[in-house]
């Protein structure tokens, strides 16, 4: 037979044994639902969950059309991380609620759960899952009481180009798993309740039992990232590490608020960028807080000897933006809880005497950064006296959180001199993550401060334009630790740019201890900093970061001075960078006279320039 013919029959063969699934998905919404910023009390960047709706009636038209089955997948952390969440905690739920009522609108087949899910506590969790009509999985997630959370699901697709002959139907298994640290972060929620279990044993497990239900293809949803570190830190909360299990045809992963397809993963071991793949399964991640919709389009095979296979996939990132119109019927739905939720931040709590910013939060050590630490220092201090490690010096760090980055040019923290709202302060503490007291050596103190700078890239002398900040590696996974000195020298390389690291003057020796007030997240390795066993936690608090930041504004207990700065650049030769940040920082550059600020035109995406030297 000719080669033209027969490639022509093959063609033929193939088209009568395939059929197609379109999977749809989000991640990480947290608690995004209309993409407001109650920080600034106005619009966002898009219309949050309410925008990707719209995107989702689309692709589910599209794939109507062309004959391919649909379902819809969330992958975690939606419950938790806007002021809109914290409230709908505290509310009644039932169908009415506004998160239960969402969801039931946009039609989820199946949602995963994030470690941030936890935050509110497992009987908000719980009360969620009861109520909600799709399944909401975790394969990990133990708990010793019965609760509507399942450990898998099975959703079932009529398959509408499936060929004469072939089955015309799917039977798609869904897991889905937590980052094996929530067990450190979430402690407060667990002890006694619960317990994380290691995910990829677990996971294999329900893979198993879902095959032997009759489950076709398997969908991963695993809240995790992809951390470029990852196999020389030994960490284990990586999408790679269970992607690779037995029978998995496509995942969906998470987390890291990061992009796949894109560039936000490029060279990494086992990824493939481009083509969106691990370990050459279908990936996806689709950023963070509603800003894209994952479309995982999916070419499926069938014999009589190995069922329905996945041949080909092809998949993309929706992004949101003011330009894709709200969903009327969940915006209405969110109405009555976004109103309550902006009057509750309008409150006054404290005054402040002048104006407090973050515009230069990775460039030098800001009175920002100095409230949030004071917050956590008084609470360590207050609950950890008279315990046996209470004579240890007590230092305090403090994230760069809410400073540019993705977020984009306005994403930063303005608190006005004057009357400061809760609004305000909200900024400061985006996440429930619980206080804690950290016992830390010198040697571990170093570590996490060469992390930190791992936010600069290296930079070089007489290079023009070269920018301050690495664009891949997000703000808030740069600390300031203040209660000690240090220097950074970005010109190094990474792992030597910490120096002259001093306690009272004096330089901190490897075994020096010292009680780190910071919080679980950060103790378990949280933005893949160095991860601390839960016997190195000695308090965890029971009070909130927000209500922490209220104490010491009333009270002005503060142990750091706002305007110290414990550290500073300390290069071998001037060296000059780009910094990226606010275009209202400009009337602020006084704050940074030592770094020689030079304003110049701003960059495509809206964010002002300036040319520090450092």
């Amino acid at each position: 037979m000719r080669d033209d013919l027969q490639e022509g029959v093959n063609e033929v063969e193939a088209a009568v044994q395939t059929a197609d699934l379109r999977v749809l998905a989000t991640s990480d919404i947290h608690a995004q639902l209309l993409g407001f910023d109650y920080i600034q009390d106005g619009p966002g960047p898009h219309h949050g969950l309410a925008g990707l709706a719209s995107l989702v009636a689309e692709a589910r038209s599209e794939a109507a059309a062309t004959g391919a089955a649909c379902i819809l997948l969330d992958n975690g952390d939606l419950l938790q991380g806007s002021a809109l969440g914290t409230h709908m905690a505290q509310i009644p739920v039932n169908t009415l609620h506004p998160l239960v009522a969402t969801l039931s609108h946009l039609g989820y087949d199946a949602q995963g759960l994030g470690n941030h899910d936890l935050d509110h506590g497992l009987d908000y969790l719980n009360a969620i899952a009861a109520a909600v009509p799709a399944p909401v999985i975790s394969s990990n997630l133990l708990q010793n009481t019965p609760n509507a959370i399942q450990r898998s699901a099975i959703i079932e697709r009529t398959l509408p180009s499936a060929p004469a002959g072939m089955p015309g139907s799917l039977s798609i298994g869904v897991i889905s798993a937590l980052p094996e640290s929530t067990a450190i972060w979430n402690a407060t929620q667990l002890e006694g309740r619960a317990a994380i279990l290691p995910a990829r044993s677990g996971l294999q497990n329900e893979i198993d039992a879902l095959k032997r239900r009759g489950a076709d293809i398997i969908l991963l949803l695993a809240h995790m990232g992809m951390e470029p570190n990852a196999a020389d830190s030994g960490l284990r909360d990586d999408a790679r590490d269970i992607a690779n299990l037995d029978h998995v045809d496509a995942v969906i992963s998470g987390h890291t608020h990061l992009r796949l397809p894109g560039n936000d993963h490029a060279g990494l071991p086992s990824v493939d960028a481009t083509g969106g793949r691990l370990h050459a399964r279908p990936a996806v991640m689709p950023g963070y807080e509603a800003s894209d919709l994952a479309v995982l389009d999916l070419r499926l095979r069938h014999d009589t000897k190995n069922g329905w296979q996945v041949t080909q996939h092809r998949c993309q990132l929706r992004p949101n933006s003011t330009r894709v119109s709200p969903d009327a019927t969940l915006t209405a739905i969110c109405k009555p809880a976004q109103e309550k939720t902006r009057a509750t931040l309008a409150a006054p709590c404290v005054f402040s005497a002048q104006p407090i910013h973050n515009y230069f939060s990775t460039a030098t050590p800001t009175p920002c950064c100095a409230l949030v630490a004071n917050a956590k220092h008084h609470a360590v201090s207050t609950g950890i006296a008279g315990l046996p490690d209470a004579d240890l010096p007590l230092l305090a760090a403090a994230a760069a959180h809410t400073a540019g980055g993705r977020g984009g040019p306005h994403h930063f923290i303005r608190i006005p001199s004057g009357r400061v709202l809760l609004r305000h302060l909200g900024g400061l503490s985006p996440y429930a993550n619980t206080i804690c007291a950290l016992r830390i050596t010198g040697t571990e103190l170093r570590q996490w401060l060469e992390h930190a700078a791992k936010a600069y890239p290296l930079l070089q002398e007489g290079t023009r334009n070269q920018p301050l900040l690495d664009k891949s590696r997000p703000a808030f996974n740069f600390d300031t630790i203040f209660g000690i000195d240090y220097a950074i020298d970005p010109t190094r390389p990474t792992g030597q740019r910490i120096r002259d690291l001093c306690w009272n003057d004096r330089p901190i020796s490897p075994d020096q201890l010292f009680i780190l007030a910071t919080d679980t997240f950060r103790a378990a390795g949280g933005g893949g900093g160095p991860r601390f066993p839960a016997d190195r936690i000695i308090y965890r608090s029971d009070q909130s970061l927000l209500f922490a930041l209220a104490t010491v504004l009333q009270t002005r207990t503060f142990a750091f001075d706002p305007e110290a700065k414990p550290w500073r650049f300390a290069c071998a030769t001037p060296v000059q960078a780009v910094f990226r940040t606010s275009p209202a920082a400009e009337p602020h550059l006084k704050d940074i006279l030592a770094l020689r600020p030079r304003m110049l035109d701003p960059d495509a995406d809206g964010f002002a320039r300036i040319q520090l030297t450092l």
